[in-house]
């Protein structure tokens, strides 16, 4: 009976120590899948960075072969083949910056460039297109070797243009004649225009002074025989005919381009030389309105468009008028 009582705190012992053990190795266990656990997280983060940034992980193999991998090795394999790409990819950054940097300063260097350029040019226009506003002829861009000496040299260009102009001027002023300032006074009969003009030959200032006064001998002739035609047209009524109008000015435009070629005669005319060497010509022309209020008359009647309506225009005081001053100019 002593030896079972002996025998039964052993027992108790056994079972008390097994117990411990058993729960202790759970807790060893658990503490060895948390561990895992994180491990795994770890892993799963760097191998998702790497493979962000365009990598492959390591796999264990890899990392083992190439003698990486000890206790938790793969971690640091894994990490440190994080950092080599994140160098690489930050070398790449570098460069890539460094190329858009160059090629940024590049385009601005060339925009720079070509705005610059195209100032020059527009410089250069504008100082030409005011040397020919002043009658002269641009120095060829050929004799410089620059565009900035090119533009100092137009605009030294112009400057001399202004002072030989004010010096003609001067001059000009001084030799104009006074008939040409004061014209003798139109009439009903007699229209006078004046011209002038410049030139290095003498009868090309002189021809070209005619014209001159021609062109506006043309623009009053016509102003004069429309607003007479116009009077008819309302005196006859039939102003509301916009044909008929249209008409009568379409004649009177032919006319008057006709008649102020041979119509006119020279009234009086002065010619003086300038200091550029060149003659100016000053020049007063006549003519005889009835001259062309004849060749108008004689268009509007054998024209088919006016002819319906002629004879009410024929009826009126304006054109009775008109045929007047034809009789007149002829002596019928």
């Amino acid at each position: 009976m002593k030896s079972l009582f002996k025998i039964i705190p052993l027992i108790f012992l056994f079972f008390a120590l097994t117990a411990q053990e058993g729960c202790q190795t759970t807790s060893g266990m658990k503490k060895i899948s948390a561990k895992q656990s994180v491990k795994q997280d770890i892993i799963a983060e760097i191998q998702t960075e790497i493979m962000g940034l365009g990598g492959t992980p390591l796999t264990k193999d890899e990392a083992k072969y190439k003698g990486l991998l000890g206790k938790d090795k793969y971690i640091k394999a894994l990490k440190e083949q994080l950092a080599e790409i994140k160098k690489l990819k930050e070398a790449e950054k570098q460069v890539a910056d460094k190329k858009s940097t160059d090629a940024k300063a590049k385009k601005e260097k060339e925009d720079a460039k070509a705005k610059k350029e195209k100032n020059r040019a527009k410089a250069i226009q504008d100082v030409k297109k005011e040397i020919l506003f002043l009658g002269e002829t641009p120095m060829p861009e050929y004799e410089f070797t620059s565009e900035d000496k090119y533009i100092s040299a137009l605009r030294k260009q112009i400057e001399e243009i202004k002072k030989t102009k004010e010096e003609e001027e001067a001059k000009i002023n001084a030799e104009i004649p006074d008939w040409y300032i004061n014209m003798p006074q139109g009439s009903e009969l007699i229209m006078y225009s004046r011209g002038t003009a410049d030139s290095a030959d003498l009868d090309n200032s002189e021809t070209m002074a005619i014209e001159n006064a021609k062109i506006k001998l043309a623009a009053n002739l016509k102003t004069r025989i429309d607003t007479k035609t116009n009077i008819a047209i309302k005196q006859a009524g039939i102003d509301n005919d916009e044909t008929f109008k249209r008409e009568t000015k379409r004649v009177s435009t032919i006319v008057v381009k006709d008649v102020t070629l041979t119509g006119y005669k020279i009234y009086k005319t002065k010619m003086a030389p300038l200091s550029n060497g060149k003659f100016r010509t000053f020049i007063i022309v006549e003519f005889p309105i009835s001259f062309a209020y004849k060749a108008y008359l004689a268009n509007i009647e054998n024209n088919p468009a006016i002819k319906e309506n002629l004879s009410k225009l024929k009826n009126t005081k304006a054109y009775k008028e008109l045929e007047q001053s034809v009789a007149e100019f002829t002596g019928a």
